[in-house]
């Protein structure tokens, strides 16, 4: 299979121009073309390896040509076979590894991520209870895992392969030493016995096919010629003895790992379980209808075997189980030629951990060797189970991996949230209790690890500061040595005249330059690793162990943040031509160092082979012809491209470690050997930028750890007031990295316009929203108070705020969110509001708005609101309308002159205070006439809450007996025929109610001032839509003119301009002819009708309580009026008081008793009353004179009498005086019911229409 694919060139997954997989958004983080820095491979891998005859480009070099011997063209084919298959395998598990890493892993582990609305977990007895709750989400959990199946698939496909790709490997490292062990898969047959014998695997018949096709492909590498013995090879092994196969375990391990990580994606995301164990009974009883009904179909039964294969080998966490257990030998093929396979793999596990473990916590670590360690127990575990039961594990190699890794790195990272124990993996998978001190329970594993994360907690800021000091020094040197023009290394004179020695000093000077631009290149490299382990490691510890986050190492985080998305940002955007120059010539460097250790070896081979019998069949005529093969794929491997893909490099390694023959020690030395390591290492560095750079810098895992952001941008506003530099950008660029992995969620509905789902536009939101509250708003309240207190005349709060201001716009989540804009923004609508609410500070406003200018350069729009004056009186909106109940307590309505009168001045003041409609309209004018739907509704509250005091009045037992009585005492009345209710019995009945005292509180004066307060609203409704009727009158002189030009008629046909013009002016006259809203009949009719929906029958006898409110007004109007003449006011006084004749207008209206008062015939008993009394009066003062007149004359005619005639005449003078004031009394009565009975008048007009329909 292997072989068979190395055939099939790779599709292009980028164009190499826009960088389709780059790590970096030009749009989003930085500016510039992105480029990608390694072009991806476009050849198929054995044109890679396999080189073409010069002369010949139809044959492969190396064929049956007559010029060696059958045996030893076969043997060179053979070893270009081997090497293209073996860095096949590699490459592929190379890709999976990046297709794991970028897709499939995203995708399990967010399953559920921010869906609180499906995926809310009952946290209650009473949300466990809650059977609807249940439902709801059990529902959307079967919809959201049906959604993800795709996904689970590619998952299940992808351990599939990985499984396989385990096996073909581990074989391979048989093959490559035992070829004869391996047999002839082209032979039908043997290949039917293999898939009888691989029911095992866990693959069934595809598995064991892959096998198959993989160790045909080592069988046609190893040059299989001849069969005997049943078709078995007799060649001897196709590398030599003793070829290291450490690049083929890695790849082995970095299989296995990756399907520990998918096990551990699975099990931790309980959501999925839950939700893959509702859908699996749903299938089931789905299964069992469709049977139970006969309608079962192929369709559905290929998914049920869907099903039953994605829970075996992908949901029940056995991914990498199911990989060990595999039957690497299902024939005995290594058995019977006795070759011990484990030895092999515990070989390259030794060397390979031991590598690792050197360059741990050093300055040579890299961000993978970590991960390969993972890789490395997971080989232990298939070392445990390749071992035979008779064979003891080797103890010494089970106690290094107890005691060497776990201790320098306790717990790791394998992929977001998802983490990684080793002792707690040895004891789960491969524990072995003989060994002393290597086995602990769980709960002691962990304590010990949270113990020793504890412990380097201590040292953390100093390795933080370590590192972002050199990443300091590091960007400072590589601005200088990263120069956008690079020379050639080998460039030639254009003159042959030109000095020998001043060319070769060109070309040093020019090795030189590209040596240390390398050089810087990878020193950020190795500095980006160390951040990026050591923040990936401090966050992953704390959460997995559940320890606290200690809030001082949060600058230390945030400096790691800044130093990976500086070097990132160095490399990839502002250096990046220079990068790009600079590795292309490394690479031809490398190369050429390459090539250049290998000039002995391949002068010793060729020696070797000019003097050499082949006929003879010699072994060491093998080896040589082995070595001539390997040196010539290296040679047209290394010639043959300026950039190295992954699978070259793979080819370049087996290569080499197949030209490591025992007869070359004698010109190739063990120094050779390393330096030709330290080549291959700094080839495959200088190689990879682009992919170690979006691997090291990339931090969507943050995304795992968002609760931090808020304490992140409070950090950061902090310390850009206190630093002279902002590292803002870096930080929110670090945290929008999240998005890269956040487009791989699969169990949610994609928006239709932006093509992403709720989870992503979830955590935009919630970005973009802590940085708001967090930072933006911190800034524009220190910028408004700074403006305020410069306005005042005092010193501003803080200088440094201008920096933050005019700093660069930030960007996060794919907006950009410009810092003088928000500011101004907010300053913007924070005038305006309080301009609004208190326009006299319009001054003020305006002010701030210039020194903003002036200080910060913001550039505000003045928001044109009109000012107040001073003549329009009180402000209807700001002193009346915020305190609407108060006002119509201290104010009266005069009917006339359509006012508002204060009642009861304040202490000391000398004129009163009224309200009119030029007020109103004046306040109309400066807040705008949307208001006057607020000013209404908050009236109509007002007014329905006076109706229900005076609901509840008349519903009380002791006003509804009363008020009962004297309804059916004039119903007989009126049966009686005297339709006339008198004033006697007016006055008694109001007498009665005075005796209602309760809390000694007047009743019949209580209800009197809910009816003047009502009447208040109802006349301030109505001088609301007064005021706004003047308003737009006077706005009508400002409407243009609608007279069309005749020389406009005669230029175009008149017909269409006479359309026009009558069209403008229909809509004119349709504004001007509208008919305005006439709230007082809208309250009128909302009364009614709740009155009449409503059980208030208690209320059908108003209007027999009208004359003793009348009487009870009537006295507290006088009263009002005489308080007014005097100089101590110790009770309301006022002259006016005609809410209450609105009132009542309003009330009877209301309840539908307007005729039925009127039936009472109270204005003529008032009148026949007065008229009488005065006539009454008139009689006493005319006996009073003709009595004060006969004393006089009889005082005249005897004097004996005098002394006692005065006395008498003083007596008549008082009398009199008593009956002018009657007099007075009586006119004064008089005159106040006239008044109330013409305002009542009065005030039935304004409900007429309403009475009439």
């Amino acid at each position: 299979m292997a072989l068979s694919r190395s055939h099939c060139p790779q599709p292009p997954l980028d164009d190499a121009v826009t960088g389709g997989s780059s790590s970096v958004s030009c749009d989003v983080h930085f500016s510039g073309m992105n480029v990608r820095l390694d072009p991806l491979e476009r050849c198929a891998p054995h044109r890679i390896v396999v080189p073409q005859n010069e002369e010949d480009t139809d044959r492969i070099r190396g064929e049956l040509d007559g010029t060696y011997d059958p045996h030893f063209g076969e043997q060179r084919s053979a070893t270009w076979n081997a090497i293209t298959a073996l860095s096949s395998l590699c490459e592929e598990v190379h890709e999976l590894d990046a297709t794991f890493q970028s897709q499939i892993l995203p995708s399990i582990v967010l399953f559920g991520a921010d869906d609180a609305a499906a995926l809310n977990r009952p946290e209650s007895k009473k949300d466990i209870l809650d059977e609807e709750a249940q439902r709801r989400r059990e529902s959307a959990l079967l919809a959201r895992i049906g959604k993800f199946l795709p996904a689970l698939q590619a998952a299940s496909n992808g351990t599939a392969r990985l499984r396989r790709l385990v096996k073909n490997m581990v074989v391979q490292l048989g093959a490559v030493q035992t070829p004869s062990a391996v047999p002839f898969y082209y032979d039908e047959r043997q290949s039917g016995e293999e898939q009888e014998g691989g029911g095992g695997s866990g693959d069934g018949e595809d598995g064991m096919s892959a096998s198959a096709t993989n160790n045909a492909a080592s069988a046609s590498a190893n040059g299989v010629g001849n069969r005997a013995n049943g078709g078995q090879s007799v060649q001897s092994p196709v590398f030599g003895p003793g070829v290291p196969m450490f690049r083929l375990g890695k790849a082995i391990s970095i299989a296995l790992r990756i399907l520990v990580a998918v096990d551990s994606s699975v099990s931790s995301n309980a959501d999925l379980q839950e939700a893959w164990a509702m859908y699996k009974d749903v299938v089931m009883e789905w299964s069992e209808q469709k049977r139970t009904d006969n309608t079962l179909d192929s369709e559905f039964e290929s998914f049920e075997r869907m099903m039953v294969q994605l829970d075996f080998n992908l949901l029940s966490s056995r991914s990498f189980i199911t990989a060990i257990e595999q039957n690497f030998d299902p024939r005995g093929r290594f058995q019977a030629a006795k070759f011990p396979l484990y030895d092999e793999i515990k070989s390259i596990l030794v060397t390979l951990y031991g590598q690792y473990c050197e360059r741990i916590n050093t300055e040579q670590e890299t961000s993978t060797e970590r991960l390969d360690c993972v890789g490395m127990y997971a080989m232990y575990v298939l070392y445990r189970h390749l071992l035979p039961p008779k064979i003891v594990p080797d103890a010494k190699l089970h106690k290094s991996l107890w005691s060497v890794f776990p201790v320098m790195c306790p717990i790791m990272e394998l992929y977001g949230p998802l983490y990684f124990i080793p002792r707690e993996f040895m004891m789960s998978y491969a524990p072995y209790k003989a060994v002393k001190g290597c086995s602990a329970d769980i709960p002691e594993i962990r304590s010990g690890a949270a113990a020793m994360v504890i412990k380097w907690n201590g040292s953390f800021k100093a390795r933080v500061a370590k590192i972002r000091l050199d990443a300091l020094g590091w960007i400072a040197m590589a601005d200088s040595e990263l120069s956008p023009i690079v020379p050639e290394p080998h460039s030639r004179p254009r003159s042959e005249d030109d000095d020998e020695d001043m060319h070769d000093n060109i070309l040093a000077s020019s090795v030189a330059s590209i040596e240390a631009a390398t050089s810087t290149i990878l020193q950020g490299m190795k500095i980006a690793h160390s951040a990026s382990i050591l923040l990936r490691s401090q966050l992953i510890a704390h959460r997995a162990l559940r320890l606290n986050y200690d809030p001082d190492h949060l600058p230390s985080l945030m400096s790691l943040m800044e130093v990976l998305k500086s070097i990132e940002k160095v490399l990839i955007v502002r250096r990046r031509s220079a990068v790009l120059s600079f590795q292309r010539s490394t690479l031809k460097m490398i190369a050429s160092n390459i090539l250049k250790k290998f000039d002995k070896v391949r002068s010793f081979v060729d020696q070797c082979s000019s003097s050499m019998d082949f006929s003879r069949n010699s072994e060491r005529a093998r080896s040589i012809t082995r070595l001539s093969a390997c040196l010539t794929a290296l040679e047209g491997v290394l010639k043959g491209t300026a950039s190295f893909s992954c699978i070259r490099r793979h080819s370049i390694a087996f290569a080499i470690a197949a030209c490591m023959d025992t007869m070359i020690l004698e010109v190739f030395s063990t120094d050779d050997l390393l330096a030709v390591e330290g080549h291959l290492k700094d080839l495959s560095q200088v190689a990879s930028i682009e992919e170690t750079l979006k691997q090291v810098c990339d931090c969507s895992f943050l995304y795992f750890y968002r609760d931090l952001f808020p304490e992140c941008v409070r950090r950061l506003y902090q310390s850009n007031l206190n630093s002279a530099i902002s590292h803002t950008q870096l930080v929110l660029t670090a945290f929008s990295d999240p998005e890269r992995i956040l487009k791989h969620v699969r169990h949610l509905d994609r928006e239709s316009l932006t093509g992403v789902t709720t989870c992503f536009t979830g955590y935009r939101k919630c970005v973009l929203s802590n940085l708001k509250e967090e930072y933006l708003g911190p800034i524009c309240e220190m910028v408004e108070t700074d403006l305020r207190l410069a306005a005042s005349g005092t010193k501003g709060v803080d200088g440094r705020l201008r920096k933050l201001i005019v700093s660069s716009p930030l960007y996060v989540c794919q907006t950009k969110l410009d810092v003088k804009c928000e500011v101004e923004k907010y300053l913007e609508r924070m005038f305006y509001d309080l301009c609004t609410l208190n326009l006299n500070d319009c001054n003020t406003y305006t002010e701030m708005r210039s020194i903003a200018n002036e200080r910060y350069g913001l550039n505000l729009t003045d928001p044109y609101l009109p000012d107040g004056s001073l003549d329009q009186g009180v402000d209807f909106m700001d002193d009346i309308l915020r305190d609407l109940d108060s006002f119509i307590a201290q104010y009266n309505y005069n009917l006339i002159e359509q006012s508002f009168v204060e009642r009861r001045p304040e202490r000391g003041a000398k004129y009163l205070n009224t309200m009119n409609i030029k007020c109103i309209s004046a306040s109309f004018k400066q807040h705008g006439l949307g208001v006057v739907s607020s000013a209404v509704n908050v009236c109509y509250k007002l007014l329905a809450r006076k109706f229900q005091l005076l609901t509840e009045f008349f519903a009380s037992d002791n006003i509804h007996s009363l008020l009962s009585r004297e309804f059916r005492w004039f119903e007989n009345q009126k049966s009686e025929g005297k339709g006339i209710y008198p004033f006697g019995r007016a006055s008694t009945f109001a007498q009665e109610v005075k005796k209602l005292d309760i809390d000694s509180v007047n009743k019949l004066d209580e209800c009197r001032i809910i009816i003047s307060e009502i009447g208040n609203v109802i006349a301030l409704v109505r001088m609301v839509r007064a005021a706004k009727r003047s308003v737009f009158s006077d706005e009508m002189p400002f409407l243009p003119s609608y007279a069309t030009p005749a020389d406009a008629l005669d230029a175009e046909g008149p017909q269409s301009k006479a359309n026009a013009k009558s069209g403008v002016d229909d809509a004119i006259s349709t504004i001007l002819t509208k008919q305005d809203t006439d709230f007082v009949r809208a309250f009128v009719n909302v009364f009614r009708g709740v009155i009449q929906k409503s059980d208030n029958s208690f209320m059908e006898s108003f209007f027999c309580f009208v004359p003793a409110l009348c009487l009870c007004w009537m006295e507290a109007s006088i009263q009002g009026k005489e308080i007014m003449h005097k100089k101590n006011i110790t009770r309301d006084g006022y002259y006016t008081d005609d809410g209450f004749a609105v009132g009542l207008a309003f009330t009877l209206s209301v309840l539908g008793q307007t005729k039925t008062y009127e039936s009472l015939n109270w204005f003529k008993s008032i009148q026949s009353k007065y008229a009488a009394d005065e006539e009454d009066l008139m009689e006493k003062k005319n006996a009073q004179e003709v009595k004060r007149s006969a004393k006089i004359a009889a005082s005249k005619q005897s004097s004996w009498f005098l002394s006692n005639v005065e006395d008498n005449t003083q007596e008549e003078d008082d009398e009199m005086t008593i009956l002018h004031m009657m007099g007075k009394r009586l006119e004064g009565n008089r005159r106040e019911m006239a008044m109330l009975f013409f305002s009542m008048h009065g005030a039935q007009a304004f409900f007429k229409d309403i009475r009439s329909n």
